[in-house]
């Protein structure tokens, strides 16, 4: 380390260094007496943050009188990233326009990489002193490196939050950067490298941001019709002289080959990992965030911001960025809860959490408990009121307040919207009428042509809609035995755009493993639905293992109460949610206040009462799994059950739905029916009461009998619903009712049946 330097800012301490390395080995030669220039921030004991920003960042992430340097809104006084709280460090890159940091010059030294960047910024922790990165943030170029760096050394970085980049180049950016690099040379070539700089940089503004900003500012007309100069002109001009005033020509095209030379596995990162996109983004795609996101399963969680502002959405939203980076912050207990704002970015916080700390911060059942209290600014009421218009007032001509018609948003909906997003661990939610009507609002992200594959065993209600909208041609449907062996290699194939997973399914609780299918649909790009209703999200959070949406009949355990009929969409990615959002608006799908109201008060009690459905259920299991005139079981909680294992790794219990099959027929389930006194005979789950169903004639009714078949739901195949009544009840009404079934079977003779796969 060289000359080092520390001074007192109006707001931390900043110490400015130098790192000296006298060789450093890089992927496609050799450097030799390299300078690296960086700045911290903040005190030396506190967690240490490492923050990079684009190619033209620099290690000033603050300047000398305390404002605001590359990041404003971001790093600085009561942000997301504030030195009172953290140690910050700034770094210059290899080859970049630092002042200290040795730009390449004529060619003379090799294409660097982001590994290369990577190797640097490890020499550079080993100057500071420092073990392990608390957190890395990096943004575009910044973000590629810090990737890199958890892949090349996993054990210097604890968390990552990525923003607008991936682990691999896209093409299409590669063909921009490289038209780029043609322009810097044919400047320099011309005796005039600035030119090349400027031109080359005005080329890259049409790249960094989208379509939409330029419709919305620059859709005018020319300034002078004589010798034609728009408006975007002017806008282009300025960007490119300052950028082409601090960034020499060498340092440009070696860090944009970079760019084009980067390229990490995703598997090699350990690092629990935040990403950040934005829908508008041209040079990472969507898909490519996605893609990434998948490969990380649940170590990654993906954030969609919708910006106009295309790649530079991470300097143009600073709020909502830093606020996914405070929320990402606030996980790790080593730093500062107060770093967390009020409410979360995510759409799920605004109503859900609001007045406490972030998601992290609290249990789940605390979520539940406590929506919407102390939202009621006018009366002080501790429960959130219920907002029954169906009309709101406009403050003035044109000026929409944030409601206005009861369909398209309701306070009161919101608010449960918010929690059961909260409670999934996704971005947002929608409440819709039926739990039907959120699985026909998620199925209209298909358009005709788009394959969508889904279980062959699936729920009857969803089998019959999606049979009867595939003979449509909305969408063609290939059904899949999705808890087979071979179920992953199927979807990469199959290549469908949207993958539907029910897990347990219905009625017999096959287990999906939501990981490994979500990360093979994530490698073709498709999005997963995941069916959460039979568990709920205290039992199981798909979104975790890898799940893109979760769609639920709060009908069920949501409610609880067997008295409101609703659904509920949650997103991971807010742009999704809005797009699900628009569908179920337009269809008219939403739930009404009332119903919204009923189901929050169900979900306050949700945590409590799945504690004693499932200490039912396994009494029920035992019972049934002993029993002789019982043919088959299917629970996932018995071992031989062939989903046990999985569901012993994405369920946090083994739910209170019980399906058997009775030795005797359809004879044995008559007998059994009649007379049971504390299940009754109904369709639907989820209550607080006990209910048994006869699947074929009943939830699976609409499916004829070869898919039944197929599906391997037979005639004596009953499904329980196990309530909350004392267990010694229940056990003794189902013990009656076995008896009475085994006077059947033993007139018939039937022989008990393996569990099928």
């Amino acid at each position: 380390m060289s000359a080092q330097v520390t001074l007192e800012t109006p707001s931390s301490v900043r110490t400015d260094g130098v790192t000296r390395i006298a060789v450093l080995e890089c992927e496609h030669g050799t450097l030799r007496d390299v300078h690296v220039a960086w700045s911290t921030y903040g005190p030396e004991d506190a967690p240490a943050v490492l923050v990079l920003g684009g190619i033209s960042a620099t290690r000033r992430l603050l300047n000398e009188d305390g404002t605001c340097g590359w990041w404003p809104g971001v790093v600085g006084e009561g942000a997301a990233l504030d030195p009172a709280h953290v140690r910050l460090i700034g770094v210059d890159y290899l080859g970049s326009a630092g002042d200290s940091s040795r730009p390449a010059q004529d060619g003379d030294w090799p294409p660097l990489t982001t590994a290369d960047q990577a190797r640097a910024l490890a020499l550079i922790l080993d100057d500071l002193g420092i073990d392990a990165l608390h957190a890395l943030v990096g943004a575009s170029y910044g973000g590629m490196v810090g990737l890199a760096l958890a892949a090349a050394r996993p054990e210097r970085v604890e968390r990552l939050i990525v923003l607008c980049a991936a682990h691999r180049t896209h093409p299409m950016a590669t063909a921009w950067r490289s038209v780029q690099r043609r322009i810097v040379r044919l400047g320099a070539d011309a005796g005039a490298p600035g030119a090349g700089v400027a031109i080359a940089r005005a080329l890259a503004m049409t790249t960094y941001r989208s379509a939409i900003e330029f419709e919305q500012r620059f859709a005018t007309s020319p300034l002078d019709v004589r010798r034609p100069r728009f408006p975007v002109d002017d806008y282009l001009d300025h960007h490119a002289a300052r950028y082409a005033r601090t960034v020499p020509a060498p340092a440009l095209l070696t860090l944009s080959e970079s760019l084009d030379l980067h390229n990490v596995d995703p598997a090699t990162i350990t690092a629990r990992c935040t990403l950040v996109a934005f829908d508008s983004d041209a040079l990472v795609p969507l898909s490519d965030m996605r893609a990434l996101a998948g490969a990380f399963g649940p170590r990654g969680a993906l954030h969609v911001v919708s910006t106009r502002y295309g790649h530079d959405g991470f300097l143009k939203e600073p709020e909502r960025v830093g606020a996914i980076i405070a929320d990402a912050l606030a996980a790790d207990p080593q730093v500062p809860v107060s770093l967390a704002p009020a409410t979360h970015y995510a759409a799920c916080a605004d109503q859900a959490v609001r007045g406490g700390t972030a998601r992290a911060a609290r249990g789940a059942a605390t979520i539940a408990a406590r929506a919407g209290i102390g939202t009621d600014g006018q009366h002080g009421a501790v429960i959130a009121p219920i907002h029954l218009s169906t009309t709101f007032e406009f403050s003035g001509l044109n000026e929409k307040g944030r409601y206005d018609y009861t369909r398209s948003g309701n306070p009161t909906r919101d608010t449960l919207a918010a929690t059961i997003a909260a409670l999934e661990g996704g971005a947002a939610g929608i409440v819709t009428a039926t739990g039907m009507a959120a699985i026909t609002a998620t199925l209209h992200l298909l358009r005709p042509g788009d394959l969508l594959v889904a279980p062959h065993d699936c729920y009857g209600g969803t089998h019959r809609l999606m049979t009867s909208l595939a003979a449509r041609g909305s969408f063609r449907l290939e059904l899949v035995n999705l808890t087979a062996a071979d179920a992953a290699e199927r979807v990469r194939t199959l290549r469908p755009r949207v993958l539907w997973i029910e897990t347990p399914s219905n009625p017999l609780l096959r287990i999906t493993d939501i990981a490994a299918l979500s990360a093979a649909a994530h490698e073709v790009g498709a999005l997963v639905v995941a069916d959460n209703t039979f568990l709920s999200p205290v039992l199981q959070t798909p979104i975790e293992h890898g799940a893109d949406i979760v769609v639920h009949s709060t009908t069920k355990y949501l409610n609880g109460h067997s008295d409101v009929v609703g659904g509920a969409i949650v997103a991971r990615d807010t742009a999704v949610a809005e797009e699900v959002g628009w569908w179920a608006n337009c269809l008219g799908v939403t739930g009404s206040p009332f119903d919204s109201f009923l189901t929050q008060r169900g979900v306050r009690t949700l945590h409590a009462r799945m504690r004693v459905h499932e200490s039912n259920a396994r009494s029920v299991v035992e019972l049934l799994a002993s029993h002789p005139a019982v043919a088959a079981v299917y629970h996932p909680s018995l071992r031989d059950h062939p989903g046990h294992d999985i569901a012993c790794r994405q369920q946090r219990g083994f739910g209170a739905m019980v399906s058997f099959e009775l030795c005797g027929g359809i004879e044995a389930v008559e007998r059994f029916v009649c007379g049971l006194e504390c299940f009754s005979l109904a369709e639907s789950l989820g209550g607080v009461e006990s209910l048994v169903a006869h699947p074929p004639t009943m939830t699976h009714a609409s499916m004829d009998a070869a898919a039944r078949s197929h599906a391997g739901i037979s005639d004596s195949l009953l499904r329980l619903s196990v309530g909350v009544e004392d267990e010694a009840d229940l056990i003794a009404d189902l013990e009656r009712a076995l008896e009475r079934a085994a006077a059947s079977s033993e007139r018939r003779g039937s022989a008990v049946r393996p569990i099928p796969a």
